[in-house]
């Protein structure tokens, strides 16, 4: 069982490290609370495995979906990672906070790959009913994430990216490349949560398919 308290603890020391602002955490639980049972959640990109308590958390509250955790870590190429270290270091501290929290392999699954890599070998067809991006954060690099995994995705499904608030990286450029309103994308009702402590800077962008086949 996922211990709440540790997963979502917010006050320092106890806070867990990472990128992702309490209301975007806030969001994904709440989103994770909604994925059926015999749906999946996945997360492309975890660093030290903050977001990934709060969507665990969210499932187990609701309905009881996997969640999958996909991240190259030491093998990271983005510019975040030549910026800073602490990016390709932080497989360590995100085990050790997985464990901390009680997350075991019927809820998670853990995959170190890069997240086009990993949708070449998605084992379970197009069951992905909430997929959370917060990988590389380059328009291209967002554009060819989201097409490899769209195939994967369950009718209906909800896809979050992290720091499309942010006009230095191409989140949202990409997330529209790839997901066109004719095709299905409900950009009209898409909603970006702003940090309100940096409204410029992360964010976290929401939007739905409205295909329900």
């Amino acid at each position: 069982m996922i211990d709440t308290a540790a997963a979502t603890a917010w006050s320092r020391p106890t806070r867990p490290p990472g990128q992702v602002e309490l209301s975007a955490c806030r969001h994904l639980r709440a989103l994770a609370a909604t994925v059926p049972a015999n749906r999946h959640i996945v997360e492309l990109g975890a660093y030290r495995g903050r977001s990934t308590g709060w969507l665990l958390t969210g499932a187990q509250e609701g309905h009881g979906p996997h969640l999958t955790t996909i991240d190259p870590w030491e093998d990271r190429t983005d510019p975040y990672s030549d910026s800073s270290p602490r990016y390709t270091t932080a497989r360590p501290h995100f085990e050790a906070h997985m464990r901390a929290i009680g997350a075991s392999p019927d809820r998670h699954t853990v995959t170190r790959a890069r997240a086009v890599d990993a949708a070449r070998t998605w084992p379970h067809g197009p069951t992905v009913a909430l997929l959370f991006h917060d990988a590389d954060h380059t328009e291209d690099a967002v554009h060819t994430d989201l097409t490899a995994w769209l195939p994967h995705l369950a009718p209906g499904a909800t896809i979050a990216l992290h720091d499309a608030a942010n006009p230095t990286m191409g989140v949202e450029a990409g997330a529209r490349a790839a997901l066109p309103a004719d095709h299905g994308w409900d950009w009209e009702n898409a909603h970006t949560l702003p940090w309100a402590r940096r409204p410029h800077r992360r964010g976290l962008l929401t939007i739905h398919h409205r295909e329900t086949r």
